[in-house]
């Protein structure tokens, strides 16, 4: 099945939630970047992220990016989303490996990031784009977006990420929620929330079952307040990235550094973090793009 983000409001416009079914496009990603196991976690709970936040996006230029800055031994993480569910990430240290930790039963997301922040900006085609941090005090991605919401857009929420790996190491489902109180909820609502929220499992073992993102919303997270679906989004790994894209960057260098590679014969290698593929611009075609500097 495709992945698929959802997004909407309890009929009383108490409370209004995202969710998002991620798995294929984490799969896409731990294949393209080669990830370990650890990686595949992170990176995936980082994508679902993603695309729940960009889903608020109002137009098709705007663009959400979430950033790790850390000095674990994973190097940092970067992803970005649009509102119309493309999302993109990489990892800095795509095949580090932490051990699982067999006391908490997780596998060591915290460990590959050690100390950092996160950093959320929001490009929205305006001068300056918003930026909002907060260090990761709980390395789980989930806790530390909760943080970030409460601390930096004072909207009580909570989210939930997940990452499933079956015992030969492969991805079963990937996905999240984001649930938030609106201004003024009263008190018998935000204890209901509370409440189904202290019940419920594991949200990808629960997916593991059989549940889809929105039987999950209804039944269990949102159970007894009528959450209704707003907006459906399909969800996809996609890179924008295209020879021609990369070949206007090349325009920028200095003259002098092409006439060099043209003398030399170089091949200039232009390397796409996001889909981990390689551009090359060969003597013809760097002259080529000389001419058109002119």
């Amino acid at each position: 099945m495709r992945d698929k983000i959802i997004r909407g409001i309890t009929k009383d416009k108490h409370v209004r939630f995202f969710a998002v079914d991620s798995t294929q496009t984490t799969r896409h990603a731990a294949k393209i970047h080669n990830l370990s196991i650890t990686n595949s976690v992170l990176l995936g709970r980082m994508l679902s992220a993603a695309l729940m936040i960009g889903a608020e996006l109002k137009s098709n230029r705007d663009v959400i990016t979430l950033k790790i800055d850390c000095d674990g031994p994973v190097g940092g993480v970067l992803v970005t989303a649009d509102k119309n569910g493309n999302v993109k990430g990489y990892v800095n240290n795509p095949e580090i490996e932490t051990p699982f930790d067999e006391e908490t039963k997780q596998f060591g997301v915290k460990a590959a990031i050690g100390k950092g922040i996160l950093t959320i900006i929001k490009d929205l085609g305006m001068k300056n784009p918003y930026i909002g941090q907060v260090d990761l005090q709980y390395g789980t991605i989930a806790r530390d977006l909760t943080h970030y919401f409460v601390k930096s857009e004072q909207i009580p929420s909570s989210v939930g990420l997940g990452v499933l790996i079956d015992p030969s190491g492969k991805i079963r489902q990937s996905g999240g929620f984001i649930i938030q109180l609106m201004p003024e909820a009263p008190e018998d609502v935000i204890s209901k929330v509370e409440n189904n929220l202290y019940k419920f499992p594991n949200l990808t073992d629960v997916m593991d079952m059989g549940y889809s993102i929105e039987e999950i919303i209804k039944k269990f997270i949102l159970k007894d307040l009528e959450p209704e679906i707003k907006m459906e989004i399909p969800a996809q790994y996609k890179c924008n990235c295209s020879y021609k894209k990369f070949g206007d960057g090349i325009k920028l260098l200095e003259k002098e550094e092409l006439k060099e590679a043209i003398k030399k014969n170089e091949v200039l290698t232009i390397h796409c973090h996001f889909c981990n593929k390689d551009y090359k611009f060969g003597r013809e075609k760097i002259k080529e793009i000389l001419e058109k500097a002119k």
